[in-house]
């Protein structure tokens, strides 16, 4: 079985504390799939607000979610504290992509990689726009 493969970028832009809620854990008793892409843009919406921004309104841009990947390393458990770091990575004209790293607080375990590609998006025209200069200034 081919595994996706995550590799962290050199240029972190953002890290927050998180914690594992109860309704972020699964059947099996521990962090699901799916809390872990809602913790992704829990972590991206505090960058954006961080700036004074809205993951619609970049001085008049948005942002669109175009494909996600996510790669356990260990489990998570009601409610252990987190830590996410945000990095960025392939910077083209009109998008990017969004890597971050969970790890437990206390001990510094990796507990997940995640992978956004984020597209900007001008809401009025309906289409793909370029990235805000300053939003570019906001990952130097």
């Amino acid at each position: 079985m081919a595994r996706i493969s995550i590799d962290i970028p050199e240029k972190q832009i953002y890290s927050t504390d998180l914690s594992v809620r109860i309704s972020d854990i699964n059947f099996a008793g521990h962090l699901a799939h799916d809390a872990i892409l809602t913790l992704t843009h829990e972590c991206r919406a505090r960058f954006f607000h961080s700036h004074g921004w809205t993951e619609i309104n970049v001085e008049g841009k948005g942002i669109v979610v175009s494909d996600v990947a996510i790669v356990y390393k260990s489990e998570a458990f009601f409610p252990d504290d987190l830590m996410m770091q945000l990095f960025v990575d392939n910077v083209s004209k009109k998008s990017l992509e969004m890597v971050y790293v969970i790890t437990h607080k206390n001990g510094g375990k990796e507990i997940a990689r995640a992978k956004t590609a984020i597209v900007f998006f001008d809401y009025v025209e309906r289409k793909p726009c370029p990235i805000p200069d300053v939003f570019l200034k906001a990952l130097i």
